[in-house]
């Protein structure tokens, strides 16, 4: 499905939205296909290129491994932050269990980016 107006790949175009999702989500497909048509490349080298930012072992994933912040100007930054151990009740059978202290990553978007969500 080409969108009316557009040369660019099926169900993209730059100058036009995607078409409204009735889950209002992108996946990674629809990613790929936004990607590939605003870079004029084949969703095969769009893939390779979302996968060596956001895949488990791209960019991103790696430097958040190694503890590092990952700022990107305008859009936003991702890291990690620890959280300590606490002790949680298992609501199917009430014990009070233990659960480890662990990492989990953040992201933060910037103010761009929520002035652009917001329409400011």
């Amino acid at each position: 499905m080409r969108l009316a107006g557009c040369r660019k790949a099926p169900l993209y175009c730059a100058t036009q939205r995607l078409p409204p999702s009735p889950e209002r989500r992108l996946n990674k497909q629809q990613l790929v296909v936004a990607l590939a048509a605003q870079l004029g490349r084949t969703k095969a080298e769009a893939a390779r290129v979302a996968d060596a930012l956001f895949g488990a072992n791209g960019v991103i994933a790696a430097e958040l491994r190694r503890g590092r912040k990952v700022q990107l100007s305008g859009f936003g930054s991702f890291e990690t932050r620890r959280r300590q151990a606490r002790t949680a009740s298992n609501p199917r059978t009430g014990r009070t269990m233990t659960i480890r202290a662990s990492a989990v990553p953040v992201f933060r978007a910037a103010k761009a980016l929520k002035d652009l969500v917001n329409r400011r």
